[in-house]
């Protein structure tokens, strides 16, 4: 079965659901053009989800996507106290800043059973997860008839992915952006290529593979279809399109980056993403004590993440992006789909003809 007949779309081209860097005029946009759209909804607490799903449904009759985290990544240690260099640290922001006190550390994602039992409720047709995915979950959402992909980085995570029933598995090679989907092992040893990681899982798997991580044109996605992948995810490909929406400060610092910019570091959050390199990920990643976990990390920043975009201060930002940060078209979402779709299909063409 293909991944377009699995997903009832047209072409096989999934969109990244990129929290913090979505909206529901983007999963439109990429459904409405015959691929699968998607949002992240791991921030979003039940009501406000049902809500956002019905706003994305008054804009498209097409399949999308929802993403949620595993409810493994909500678990941590509640007696972890924040660090003396890393509090001094955030202080001297505030103040530099002119923000008030810090905020307590908070959790500030999920809570996954409640988020899911929404998207079940909704009949949401695809429902992806981060961080792995719990064998009930996949047995509630095929119960309801629904389907369910989660992210592997290594052929170990593909391979158990598969044993719980996922319909498809995304390889998510080293050079993607934002957080790591690895769930087992040192992500470090998980830091695999798209292009030596896809091959290896679609070799060692019996389901559809979605490759993801730098594609960002079609010299990506028919190099890797040709690597045996069933579809692509893309999303770095994607914030520059009007519908993303992401500050302007975050476009504009993506358009003057270079790949050599963009890190893997769990300085921002807790867990390793990759994005831009910036003041606090150096200063933060310098100091010699623990971080704390995920996602308590991440709130410390929130007044300073928002306080810095609204003055257009790049130190301070979760700026997310992939390897192929170069390759950024500005235009908008259903005409990016349709213009990959066609050169794609004159690349496959002319690649037939050479003679290797």
């Amino acid at each position: 079965m293909t991944i377009q007949q699995l997903f009832d779309i047209q072409h096989a081209i999934l969109q990244a659901p990129m929290v913090g860097a979505g909206s529901t005029d983007l999963v439109a946009a990429v459904s409405n053009a015959g691929g699968l759209g998607a949002t992240g909804a791991a921030p979003m607490k039940p009501e406000g989800l049902r809500a956002h799903i019905r706003e994305i449904r008054e804009k498209t009759d097409q399949p999308f996507n929802v993403n949620l985290f595993s409810p493994a990544s909500e678990m941590y240690d509640q007696s972890v106290k924040l660090g003396t260099k890393a509090k001094a640290l955030l202080e001297d922001y505030h103040r530099e800043l002119g923000l008030a006190e810090l905020p307590e550390p908070r959790a500030l994602f999920g809570p996954a059973e409640a988020q899911l039992d929404v998207l079940i409720d909704e009949k949401v047709p695809v429902i992806s997860f981060h961080f792995g995915v719990e064998a009930d979950h996949v047995h509630k959402i095929h119960a309801a008839g629904l389907k369910v992909i989660s992210s592997a980085t290594t052929i170990d995570e593909a391979l158990t992915l598969e044993a719980l029933g996922v319909d498809a598995v995304i390889a998510q090679g080293a050079e993607a952006g934002g957080h790591r989907g690895t769930f087992l092992g040192d992500y470090r040893q998980a830091l695999i290529g798209t292009l030596a990681l896809v091959p290896q899982i679609v070799d060692a798997v019996k389901i559809p593979v979605i490759a993801a991580g730098g594609i960002m044109d079609a010299r990506g996605i028919v190099a890797c279809r040709s690597l045996g992948a069933a579809a692509v995810q893309m999303g770095t490909a994607f914030l520059g399109c009007p519908e993303t929406r992401i500050p302007p400060l975050w476009l504009s610092e993506l358009k003057r980056s270079t790949p050599s910019r963009t890190t893997v570091t769990s300085a921002m959050s807790g867990k390793p993403a990759r994005g831009l390199r910036n003041r606090y990920i150096s200063e933060m990643e310098s100091l010699d004590e623990p971080l704390l976990p995920y996602s308590l990390q991440y709130s410390m920043s929130v007044p300073l993440r928002k306080k810095a975009l609204e003055i257009g201060n790049a130190d301070f930002p979760t700026m997310w992006s992939g390897q192929g940060i170069q390759l950024l078209r500005e235009i908008p979402a259903g005409e990016l789909v349709s213009q990959w779709v066609a050169e794609s299909g004159q690349l496959s063409t002319e690649l037939a003809g050479i003679a290797i």
